[in-house]
């Protein structure tokens, strides 16, 4: 169509176009309805200039007509002619050389502009393309004139431009806003850089008295090797004098025995001896009868088969027995016993006697609890049931001690007065903080010298603020490839100066969290999350139990892809899914387990569980009564497991006072099982040092160290031991 190839506008000026710039960048349009914009350079107005200025010999109010391409007319020569492309592209076309078509020119008032805005670049010394405010301001005012001659489109014109002055205009201010923070970010990591300077320093010096002090360990082991072998030689050589001398000890026994028996041989013989010789002169002193011979004879022979019968009967019936030494000791023995069983026996009837008296006792005991509670079941119907005060713990700061020691009228009047003094929790609360001083022993959040507002958050403010830290926490250790933990101050230091980047506002918020969470640490996830921003609980603690309640979810998905995948478990593979996960578990506290997800999800009466319902959790972090008799659970066995390491403590200890080898003993006595890197963790909490530090650990109280364990990840790894 003819109206696609010509293009109706007023003629720019013959001259060149004046420019509206002056020293300076910082150009910010601004408009005034649809007259155009106007410029605010170094607190002057400078408007447009008007269109009599751009063309002052030419009549611009009533415009010129220009006919485009007609007036290509006159570049063209003869053999040449006008032509469409495939693509409606206006070209010229040589007769010469019909293969090579030439565009034809632009237009004046197109070309103009262009030849301007090449002199206004070069002139101010933009020539290459690249983010400049002088080639934006060039381009800005070819725009101007741009929408200055087109009348019919400058609104719209003029509303795009103003919607892109406004966004730059915001980005500018956007880097200027930024501009402290890059500076404060300069000045972080040049104080960072000079801490780590010093720790590497110190570290340097540490390595060097480690390595003189483990040369001296190894020249001190090596000295005790060669005493241990020495002692050990003459232990051999004690060992073997010893069995010499018990060989002759032996043999001068045995020799003993030998010269007793000759001589009561000899002595025997003697008397026999005489007696034959005495024998011998009776009879022959006296005459010879045959008939007394013969009787002594028969009864020598008698003599002799008796003695040879005793004699027999003697091998046969003692031809086993012990000698007399073995005997004479057990029968010490024997005696020994007797005396430690009648001992035993008079103790047994002194229990029997006690234990008498204790079924007397609790005879009674038991009548009176039956009297005493007939008579508190007759109180109770007639009296008015008493209110639970503990419930006033969740919204009063301190009410364990503001309620301890105190009737019910005492405590309606200390209810009364915290209502009375404000919001709950913090009648008592000052109006504000005094710091905590700039030392290096503060945590990052609280250094501060002077007073602090207090603000007074609410416990729900506390537990959001609480759930975002820790999760936003999750997300940056989840970013460390090393597998390590930035500690709970820092991150939370740093959190609050990204959140509210003033420093007085960053102070401010600090001391409140750490007040308000100290206000509410009755509460189990705000108290857990005040230890371990103090220091006193293991960070582990929160994650162990995270990653438990991560890897439970996984556990019933996986058991619910086995029998289906329909997102619901009946009671039974619901009730073995938590045996199998919980294999050390009995049999009561399963049921615990199953009840608490029944009261949660309401499903008594229901044959189906639908276990996902049973992990979600609300803006504030709070879980489920099924998570929650979890936890419970989980927490009894840790403090059942660290009450029997107690117990082994006391019994290898020789005081109050723990070395790091009796708390090794102790656990490993309990927990055969356990690993050594694990136990280095626990002994590494214990003791707050290092896993390398350990042997070198200064000893402490065995209330203080069983404390510590409590309030760290530790946990049994295998089985309990059967007594």
């Amino acid at each position: 169509m003819a109206s696609e190839r010509i293009a109706i506008a007023r003629l720019p000026p013959i001259g060149p176009i004046p420019r509206n710039t002056k020293k300076g960048i910082n150009k910010k349009p601004k408009y005034d309805g649809l007259n155009g914009p106007n410029y605010q350079m170094n607190g002057s107005k400078y408007n447009l200039p008007e269109p009599n200025s751009l063309k002052p010999y030419v009549d611009t109010n009533a415009g010129s007509l220009e006919t485009w391409p007609a007036h290509a007319t006159g570049q063209i020569g003869s053999g040449t002619s006008v032509g469409l492309t495939k693509n409606k592209d206006l070209v010229v076309i040589d007769d010469e050389d019909l293969g090579k078509p030439q565009i034809i020119p632009k237009p004046r008032f197109l070309e103009q502009l262009e030849s301007f805005l090449k002199k206004e670049i070069r002139s101010l010394g933009v020539v290459d393309v690249s983010p400049s405010e002088l080639r934006l301001q060039a381009h800005r005012e070819v725009f101007e004139y741009l929408i200055e001659d087109f009348k019919t489109y400058k609104p719209i014109l003029s509303a795009i431009k103003n919607e892109y002055e406004m966004f730059v205009a915001h980005q500018r201010e956007q880097l200027r806003q930024m501009e402290p923070l890059r500076q404060m970010l300069v000045t972080v990591s040049e104080q960072c850089d000079q801490k780590i300077m010093a720790l590497r320093d110190q570290e340097k010096q540490d390595m060097v008295d480690l390595k003189k002090e483990n040369s001296t360990l190894f020249k001190r082991i090596s000295d005790m090797k060669n005493e241990q072998k020495d002692l050990q030689s003459q232990v051999a050589k004690l060992q073997e004098e010893l069995a010499a001398e018990y060989l002759k000890y032996r043999d001068e026994c045995d020799a003993r025995k030998l010269l007793v028996s000759d001589i009561n041989d000899l002595r025997y013989q003697q008397e026999d001896i005489a007696m034959a010789k005495q024998g011998m002169k009776e009879l022959e002193e006296e005459e010879i009868d045959p008939v007394t011979m013969r009787i002594a004879l028969k009864k020598a022979r008698e003599d002799e088969a008796s003695a040879s019968r005793r004699l027999n009967e003697m091998v046969a019936n003692y031809g086993d027995v012990i000698p007399r030494r073995d005997f004479e000791s057990l029968e010490k023995k024997h005696i020994a016993l007797e005396e430690t069983l009648e001992t035993l026996r008079k103790d047994f009837g002194i229990l029997e006697q006690e234990h008498a008296s204790l079924l007397d006792v609790h005879k009674q005991v038991t009548q009176q609890r039956d009297e005493f509670y007939a008579e508190c079941e007759t109180l109770r119907r007639s009296a008015t049931p008493r209110p639970d005060w503990e419930k006033c713990a969740d919204h009063v700061t301190k009410w364990k001690d503001l309620s301890e020691n105190k009737t019910s009228n005492q405590l309606v009047d200390v209810l009364l007065n915290e209502i009375a003094g404000g919001s709950m929790g913090a009648a008592d609360a000052t109006e504000n903080f005094e710091g905590r001083g700039t030392e290096e022993g503060v945590p990052e959040h609280l250094r501060f010298e002077g007073e602090v507002r207090n603000r007074k958050i609410a416990k729900r403010d506390c537990a959001l603020l609480v759930q975002d830290i820790w999760k936003e926490k999750l997300e940056s250790d989840n970013q460390c490839t090393d597998g390590t933990r930035r500690s709970m101050p820092d991150f939370v230091a740093q959190y609050l100066k990204r959140i509210f980047g003033l420093e007085q506002m960053v102070i401010e918020w600090g001391y409140n969290l750490h007040d308000a969470c100290e206000r509410y640490a009755h509460d189990e996830r705000l108290g857990t999350f005040y230890g371990i921003l103090t220091g006193d609980v293991d960070e582990e603690v929160y994650h162990s139990q995270v990653n438990m309640m991560s890897q439970l979810a996984d556990h019933l998905k996986k058991t619910d892809n086995e029998n289906g995948g329909q997102n619901f478990l009946t009671k039974d593979n619901f009730k073995t899914a938590l045996q199998q996960f919980f294999p050390d578990t009995n049999e009561e506290t399963v049921t615990a387990f199953i009840q608490a997800a029944e009261q949660e999800l309401d499903a008594k009466e229901m044959e189906n569980i639908e276990y996902l319902n049973l992990f979600m959790v609300d803006d504030e972090g709070r879980t489920g009564l099924f998570l929650d008799e979890i936890k419970k659970q989980l927490r009894q066995d840790r403090m059942n497991y660290i009450d029997e390491i107690k117990i082994e403590l006391a019994n290898v200890s020789q005081g109050d006072r723990v070395e790091p080898n009796d708390v090794k003993r102790a656990i490993t006595s309990v927990d055969p099982e356990i690993d050594s890197q694990q136990l280095d963790a626990y002994l590494s909490w214990a003791f707050k040092c290092k896993k390398d530090e350990i042997d070198q650990a200064e000893g402490g109280d065995i209330e203080q160290i069983c404390e510590r364990l409590r309030n760290g990840n530790i946990k049994r790894i295998g089985k309990k031991l059967t007594p």
